[in-house]
Formats: structure tokens, C-alpha cells, sequence
């Protein structure tokens, strides 16, 4: 019975990432061109250093490693990231994630509505500071998607199931994910290691031949403007420049992020952090490696 069991909530759990997959890849996997660079279909803005939990899948278990800050996404640098994606007509999403907890933002209301409604936007949250009025504000701000992470327990569906409908939400617009379980369910998510900041739970092996496809469709933007490798790089040691500077599509075609593009579509992961990474990188992208490996070649 408890094998029966396991393997059932296994297949729950596959099935859940399979309708995450499948929903966002109806706007990431569609490469859209700038002349002839295919543009970036996802990104990744980090609004806010803090996080008022402590996972134990997550580096930030270790404070002395990754303390909380009280560091925040400038509203002026956000309008400046939401002008340039109207100007080139930006079809793909952005999503309020990173290296802390969104809601943990001062404004962070004023932020999505900078992005509005004409720019897809998603936000993943451990749901602790939403109220109705909060899920009101944020929906008419233009949030498209709010995904929440359960850590307490399953009476927490009802719970937030509840809220939602209460303020008229359906169910594509929020999606809840089950994260309560043990070390040994590996928490209910699929573990990373973060580019080996983290080893709990049942890890996968690091496969350096392996390919990723992330900096072929992703772009990971920090609260300060800091365009970094990818949201497994919590050591933040490589970064392709500063939005401060330069525009997101001129480091987007940068020589250096050009670099890593070639390596990791060509499954080298030699070079760090990848060396010491082992998430898959092949969920989404694989038509925009594509449409990179055309251009290079245009360009021999």
C-alpha cells in the first residue's frame, strides 16, 4: 500500500509539472526574431532580496551564505525594462521570481503595474503575506498568472482555493503547488542544486555533457539591474552586464552571453557554474537553440 501510494502521488506530481510545461510553453517556446536574433521568451525579474522563509531545498537555508537583504527592484529600472520590451513588441513572459519572495517587495503592486496588462506576467509567491484585497490589487495591476507554493500542508488548497474564487479568479489564473513533504518525497519538488549551492534531498548527478537550453530563451535580471546567467546561479558570480548601461537586447547578443550560448547548446558543461549544475535545461528552448545555431552559421 505505501509503494501504491508513492507511486500515485509521483505521478500526481509528474502530472503537475506537465500542465506547468504545457501552459507556459504556448508563449516560450515561440521564438520571436529581432531582425535576425531570436529575442528572449522568458525572464526572470528578482524584485527583492528578502524572504521571510528558510526552505531546506533552497540556499538560503544557510543564512551566512545567503543573508537576507534589504535590497529592492528600483520602480525607475523596472519602467525602463517594460519600455524596452513594448518596443520591440515583446510576446513572451516575465515572471517575479528569483532569489527571494516577491510579496516581500515595498511596492510591489506599482511594480506589476508598470509591466500592465499588454506584457504577460506571472509571479511565484509562498503565499504568506496574500490576502483577497492583495490578490484584488495584483489582478488589476495586470498579473496574468500567480503561482503559489504550499509548504504547511494540504489544508492550505482549500484555504487559498477559497481566497481565489472569493475575489473571482479562475483557475487559470492562479496554480497551487504542493511543497509540504519530507526530505525523503525530496520537499515535492524536482530538486536542483542550485549550481551546487545546495545538496539535500535526493539529488540528480551533475551531467557536464549534458545540454541547456536556458540562455538560449531566458534572460535572469537581479533587483539591481544585474543581467546573470540563470535563476540556478545563486553564487551570482557570472553576470553579463548591468541594465544601468545597456540595453537587455544588446547584452542578450553580447559576445560573452554569446559564449556560454554555444557551449551549453553544444552539451559542454565544463565551464563554471555549469560544471557543478545539474538541472536538466532541456524543458524548454529547444527551437530557439535552433534558431541560434542558424544564426551562427549565417555568420561563418
Amino acid at each position: 500500500m505505501h509503494q501504491t501510494a508513492a507511486v500515485k502521488k509521483q505521478e500526481i506530481f509528474d502530472l503537475t509539472i506537465q500542465k506547468n510545461l504545457d501552459r507556459k510553453a504556448a508563449f516560450i517556446d515561440q521564438v520571436q526574431l529581432v531582425g535576425d536574433t531570436p529575442l528572449y521568451s522568458w525572464i526572470d525579474l528578482n524584485p527583492t532580496e528578502l524572504c521571510n522563509r528558510r526552505c531546506a531545498f533552497c540556499p538560503r537555508e544557510d543564512t551566512s551564505f545567503y543573508p537576507n537583504q534589504n535590497l529592492h527592484l528600483d520602480l525607475e529600472l523596472a519602467a525602463k525594462i517594460a519600455a524596452e520590451l513594448r518596443a520591440v513588441d515583446y510576446r513572451g513572459g516575465l515572471n517575479f521570481c528569483g532569489y527571494g519572495e516577491p510579496l516581500m517587495h515595498p511596492d510591489i503592486v506599482g511594480l506589476v503595474q508598470i509591466f500592465g496588462t499588454d506584457i504577460h506576467t506571472e509571479m511565484v509567491t509562498n503565499g504568506d503575506k496574500l490576502h483577497k484585497e492583495l490578490v484584488r490589487e495584483l489582478f488589476a495591476a495586470g498579473l496574468d498568472v500567480l503561482l503559489v507554493s504550499l509548504y504547511d500542508g494540504p489544508y492550505q488548497i482549500d484555504s487559498f482555493r477559497d481566497m481565489f474564487e472569493s475575489v473571482g479568479l479562475h483557475e487559470g489564473q492562479y496554480l497551487l503547488r504542493d511543497r509540504w513533504y519530507s526530505i525523503e518525497e525530496d520537499y515535492g519538488v524536482k530538486l536542483t542544486n542550485r549550481a551546487g549551492s545546495v545538496q539535500n534531498g535526493n539529488q540528480a548527478e551533475v551531467e557536464r555533457a549534458r545540454p541547456c537550453f536556458y540562455t538560449h530563451y531566458g534572460l535572469q535580471v537581479d533587483w539591481n539591474g544585474d543581467v546573470m546567467l540563470c535563476a540556478q546561479d545563486f553564487n551570482k558570480k557570472i553576470k553579463f552586464g548591468t541594465l544601468y548601461a545597456s540595453s537587455m537586447f544588446d547584452i542578450w547578443s553580447s559576445r560573452n552571453m554569446r559564449k556560454y550560448r554555444e557551449m551549453l547548446g553544444k552539451g559542454f558543461r565544463g565551464i563554471y557554474p555549469c560544471n557543478n549544475c545539474n538541472v536538466n535545461g532541456t524543458l524548454h528552448g529547444a527551437q530557439h537553440c535552433e534558431e541560434w545555431i542558424s544564426k551562427y552559421e549565417g555568420q561563418k
